[in-house]
Order: C-alpha cells, then structure tokens, then sequence
C-alpha cells in the first residue's frame, strides 16, 4: 500500500493505493469532518507500489508490480474511474515513483536496477539511468531552493559585470541549488546522485 497527503484550496486529500491494484482519493473539507471519496480506479491489476502527487497539476501517479505507470486525476470530473493516461512500460517492478517539484518529468526505480525517466505529460520514457547492479527500491528529487533560483534568473539580466562577479565557489554553489538532482537507492547498498535536465 502506498499513501500521500495534501490540501486542495481548503480540502484535506488523502491518496491510497492497495495491493489489489485499486487507487483512490478521499477529500475531507474544513466544514464537516466526513470523508468523501472523489476518485476511484482499478489501473493496474498487480500490486500498487508507489505513488507521488503532482500537486501543480492536479495529477498524481502510480507505479506497480505490472509494469504500468498511470496518470490520475486529483480532482475527478463527475464519476470518472478511469486514468487519465497510462503507459505500458515493458519493465515490471517499478518499486519507486517521485515527481519532480515542476511536475514536468517523473522518475522510477526499477527492481532490475534501471532508474527510469519520464515525461509528466506524455508518460514517454526519456532516459534510462543504468548503474547499479542490483534492484532499486528507493528515489528522491532535491528541491530547488527559489531564493537562489530567483537571484540566478536577476543576476542573468544585469549587465554590469561590476555588480555581480561571482566567484568560482559561489558559481558552483549555484550550480548545485539549481539543480534538479535524482537520488537513487539499491539493493546493492549504493547510493546514486544523477543531474536530470
């Protein structure tokens, strides 16, 4: 079973997903303390091992025991029970699923040792990371610190080198804040730090 909790405007969601293959969300608004279910689906028909929220979006995903990936609705349009998307992967056992904080790419850990990367949009893979020798079972995206992401984006308007001439340390140190880097955790007992895009 995998969970994940978020507010809507002034909902509180819930998102679960089962062993059975089922995935559901379960909003509890701030003027009652009942529970309602405002979304259900059966997207994959082995285990649901992973999920993450692209909260920016409106979306969340799903990654299985199958070796589906599924897009679904936070918010459902009337009584839908559908995904909005999924992909057949070919590679079953994508044991870990994280969104990056922009919503655009998501990744997976493969149990054969694959980390995968995703478009948000499309759900077509965009790059295979190939390291460890062992199943990967663990996955995380560093957020951006938007303070430095801010300044950088300033910083590339100003025109007089005089009044921002950054010192190779302080560029580095940029350079690492802005990044969106992948961790990945194995079976093998490594730990893997990509640079994604």
């Amino acid at each position: 079973m995998a969970l994940a909790v978020t507010y809507l405007t002034n909902d509180l969601v819930v998102v679960a997903a089962y062993e059975n293959g089922y995935t559901c969300v379960w909003r509890r608004g701030t003027s009652t303390s009942d529970w309602t279910s405002a979304y259900a689906s059966k997207a994959h028909n082995q285990p649901v091992l992973s999920l993450d929220i692209a909260k920016a979006h409106g979306l969340y995903f799903t990654s299985a025991a199958d070796a589906l990936i599924a897009s679904h609705p936070l918010i459902a349009e009337g009584a839908a029970t559908e995904p909005i998307k999924q992909a057949q992967t070919k590679h079953s056992g994508q044991q870990a699923l994280t969104v990056r904080s922009d919503g655009k790419i998501l990744a997976t850990a493969g149990w054969d040792g694959r980390v995968r990367v995703y478009s948000a949009k499309t759900l077509r893979e965009l790059a295979v990371l190939k390291w460890h020798k062992e199943g990967c079972y663990a996955l995380a995206f560093a957020d951006l610190n938007p303070a430095v992401v801010e300044n950088e984006t300033n910083a590339s308007h100003v025109s007089d080198t005089r009044l921002f001439n950054p010192t190779v340390n302080e560029k580095r140190s940029v350079q690492a804040q802005t990044t969106h880097w992948l961790a990945a955790g194995a079976k093998d007992g490594k730990v893997s730090l990509w640079d994604i895009y």
